[in-house]
């Protein structure tokens, strides 16, 4: 059997809601803060404050997505989100041992229940 193989089944995760036109994708530790967080504290020390600006940069390129340094050596990527804010469907996709391997965010047509983002039915008329 092949432990990497990965299913066919897709499951509903949840909604992630976009106010700024982008979504970016970072593991939390490095945005939080709060009483649950425990990520270590930002040493401004390291020279790579990452604030709004970073991921704006990304978004606003032509390409419309891309990478950058969120804290120290760590990596986030940002991304328009299609047609503006709103509520995304996200779905995830386990192989075989339940590990979620892939995440799908649809920022126009779901294609699992037929929906169109509010967002993309106004923007395209």
């Amino acid at each position: 059997m092949n432990k990497t193989a990965v299913s066919q089944d897709v499951e509903f995760v949840g909604h992630v809601s976009v106010d700024s036109g982008q979504v970016m994708l970072i593991d939390p530790c490095y945005v939080l803060d709060g009483m649950h967080d425990e990520a270590p504290k930002y040493d401004p020390s390291d020279g790579k404050v990452c604030g709004y600006g970073h991921p704006c940069e990304a978004t606003l390129s032509d390409k419309r997505h891309g990478e950058f340094m969120a804290q120290g050596f760590a990596t986030a990527v940002a991304s328009r989100s299609g047609y503006g804010d709103g509520n995304y469907p996200v779905y995830a996709v386990k192989n075989d041992e339940g590990r979620v391997v892939e995440l799908t965010i649809y920022f126009d047509e779901d294609p699992h229940t037929g929906d169109v983002s509010a967002a993309a039915q106004i923007m395209k008329g």
